[in-house]
């Protein structure tokens, strides 16, 4: 009778100075980074790289906000903003950017939207490519 939602907070989950989480992430849920993160994440919804949050991460999301630093690769199927504190040193594919005064983006942007189409061939070579790198990254680690 009663249909059940799923309420999401602004910030589901929090992950918090002084923190150093290594890993990997798949939520439905929003994420902040204020600590250190190392690893992957997938999210179906935002992630927020807070101002003193740094990761070393491949990231898939629907919104990412950086305000802290990151080094890596992103796919956000949404918007990718970079604020003037952030800093990205990685390769983008987004349908939307903003990089503000003062930020820094050190890498490729590769724009996927209604007018730019990434086939799902495109897709899943990126995926794969992203996916050999966590690999290799993790047997770096491991050895």
């Amino acid at each position: 009778m009663f249909k059940e939602t799923k309420r999401l907070t602004a910030t589901d989950t929090l992950i918090g100075q002084g923190t150093i989480f290594e890993g990997s992430i798949q939520t439905e849920a929003n994420l902040r980074i204020e600590g250190e993160f190392h690893g992957d994440i997938t999210s179906q919804s935002e992630i927020i790289i807070g101002e003193y949050g740094v990761a070393k991460a491949e990231i898939k999301c629907l919104n990412l906000t950086i305000a802290g630093q990151l080094q890596g690769d992103v796919t956000v199927t949404g918007r990718l903003i970079i604020t003037p504190s952030g800093q990205l040193v990685g390769n983008a594919i987004v349908q939307s950017i903003i990089v503000q005064e003062g930020a820094n983006f050190n890498g490729e942007c590769k724009m996927i939207g209604a007018t730019n189409k990434v086939s799902t061939a495109d897709v899943e070579s990126i995926n794969k490519n992203l996916d050999n790198k966590a690999e290799n990254r993790k047997a770096k680690q491991a050895g």
